[in-house]
């Protein structure tokens, strides 16, 4: 008995040291990377100061002109502040196709924490760790205090996890909210409280952790829909109470869905998540977007930015092959436990997949699997509960999984920088520079803007590829500049070059007129984590 004691103890003090790596990740890591493409968006929208932003004309403007979009305004009162919350929700339905829960937390959170990587990032990666309670929530309602353990260092050392919980986007908030609903909703199907406070409080914590998903990211509700039919299975007799439940958390939600997402709706570009396919070719793409999204949120992370499809495609497989092994093990001696996690694990996933079937969408395969990342919490705990009922090995299962997590999520920390924009504000002239840039998408826009020093002069032309050539000339001869920088987009996004042979034929063009009255003083490839960090800098001086 005292050795079983022991040993009990034992796996769970390494399961804190493992939660505790997985928060000490996050607050070293917090501002370690450049923002990416879109979190510098969401912090346009966060300020408030969208529908201020205009697309850079074919001719050169001060930089800093967008660089005061990035912080606040100036408010000469509280009510100032609170009057700025209007312009922001118009910035969200005119352009962003997310609720405004993420993007009002952010505003208020600016003026606490400042506008760096780490201040910005500071509130999911709190939220983050939040998570990890809600994680702990979950494998408790099912599996007790060990269980409640296990899940939370699973999700804690998840690559995928991790990087979204350092991400300035609704992603990581939105695992939050899957967590504590689902804590709640366990609790209150397996374990439901006797005393009235208790109840209370389960309560509250399932209707507001809904109505925060359902303001935070529209596919929540998928979510929303593997907890109702985990109430008709597993707990049909209180069906009445939790559905009176989840129907006050929708209520509570309708304002913005009443006013905010038909104006989405009219907005949106739902034509980047759709393709003119044969039917084989969209089963292929329907079959594929399952496999990667699985692989990615249970094995790749955020090295799926990286991978190739192969890649990505085994990946998918063998976590595939692996749930499927788990499950049958588990059915095989009869877990009681195996229903509700099956539930919680497939459905979320089952119905995206058929809303992407009816809709003619393939929203699965779509943002490296960031798009679906409510389904992370129930293949944990899916992978949990083998862990502690199916594994003959425990501790040793245990282990390794945790280690292969650490490894892969320590690799990405360590391994994958991102830091092009400081190797552009390092080469920018004290005097005058301008800035050429072959694309007017506004991420890479505002990632200039974002980091070079607004006490410099700085001009910045930004035109789409083709335009470039045409506009160059005239900007060269307005203003005297001493330094000419380069910026060629390997991804411009918006009117890209067709072919290989057209993008040269451009480069080749702007290096020529650039050489006329220029000397060319340094080249180099600035890359990142992801196709849309890839440069190419070029730098011109004056003779």
């Amino acid at each position: 008995m005292l050795k079983k004691y022991r040993s009990g103890i034992g796996i769970e003090g390494w399961l804190l040291v493992a939660v505790a790596i997985s928060v000490l990740l996050r607050v070293v890591y917090v501002g370690a990377r450049e923002l990416w493409y879109d979190e510098v968006l969401s912090l346009l929208l966060s300020t408030g100061q969208r529908l201020q932003y205009e697309n850079p004309p074919n001719v050169p403007v001060p930089l800093a002109r967008y660089a005061a979009l990035l912080h606040l305004p100036t408010f000469s009162s509280p009510i100032d502040a609170i009057k700025t919350v209007k312009p922001l929700l118009q910035g969200l339905v005119g352009r962003e196709p997310h609720p405004p829960l993420f993007f009002l937390s952010q505003y208020v959170w600016l003026f606490i924490s400042g506008t760096s990587e780490a201040a910005l990032r500071s509130l999911n990666a709190l939220l983050g760790i939040g998570s990890l309670l809600g994680a702990y929530g979950m494998g408790r309602a099912l599996l007790e205090h060990r269980g409640g353990l296990v899940m939370a260092a699973l999700l804690g050392l998840n690559p995928f996890f991790w990087f979204h919980s350092l991400n300035l986007r609704m992603y990581g908030p939105t695992v939050l909210w899957v967590t504590l609903s689902g804590w709640a909703m366990l609790s209150l199907c397996y374990h439901p409280p006797r005393r009235w406070s208790r109840q209370v409080l389960s309560s509250l914590l399932l209707i507001g952790s809904v109505t925060a998903g359902l303001l935070t990211y529209y596919l929540f509700a998928y979510w929303v829909l593997a907890l109702m039919l985990l109430v008709l299975v597993c707990d049909r007799r209180r069906w009445w109470q939790h559905g009176l439940r989840l129907a006050v958390a929708g209520l509570l939600a309708m304002p913005w869905y009443a006013w905010g997402l038909p104006q989405q709706l009219r907005n949106a570009d739902f034509e980047r998540f759709g393709e003119d396919l044969s039917g084989i070719e969209t089963v292929l793409i329907h079959t594929q977007g399952v496999i990667e999204a699985i692989g990615i949120n249970l094995l790749v992370g955020d090295w799926a930015s990286g991978l190739s499809r192969p890649w990505l495609i085994a990946a998918g497989l063998i976590a595939i092959a692996g749930l499927v092994w788990m499950a049958a093990h588990l059915a095989a001696r009869r877990e009681q436990r195996l229903v509700p996690v099956l539930i919680l694990g497939l459905v979320p996933i089952s119905i995206a997949l058929a809303a992407d079937v009816v809709s003619g969408k393939f929203t699965l395969s779509w943002g490296e699997g960031r798009s679906v990342i409510f389904i992370l919490p129930g293949l944990l705990l899916w992978m949990t509960l083998w862990l502690l009922r199916g594994s003959r090995q425990q501790r040793t299962a245990i282990a390794a999984v945790l280690i292969f997590y650490l490894a892969v999520t320590g690799a990405d920390a360590v391994g994958r920088g991102r830091q092009m924009f400081h190797q552009v504000a390092a080469q920018v002239n004290s005097d005058s520079t301008l800035v050429v840039l072959n694309s007017k998408a506004w991420g890479h826009v505002l990632r200039l803007a974002y980091y070079l020093p607004v006490e410099a002069k700085i001009d910045l032309l930004a035109t789409n590829p083709a335009a470039l050539p045409d506009s160059l000339p005239s900007a060269l001869t307005t203003a005297a500049y001493d330094r000419i920088l380069w910026l060629e987009a390997a991804n411009p996004l918006w009117q890209a070059p067709e072919t290989a042979a057209e993008a040269a034929q451009i480069r080749q063009s702007v290096d020529q007129l650039l050489t006329d009255q220029y000397r060319l003083q340094s080249q180099s490839t600035l890359t990142g984590t992801m196709l849309l960090d890839r440069f190419s800098l070029s730098t011109y001086d004056r003779p």
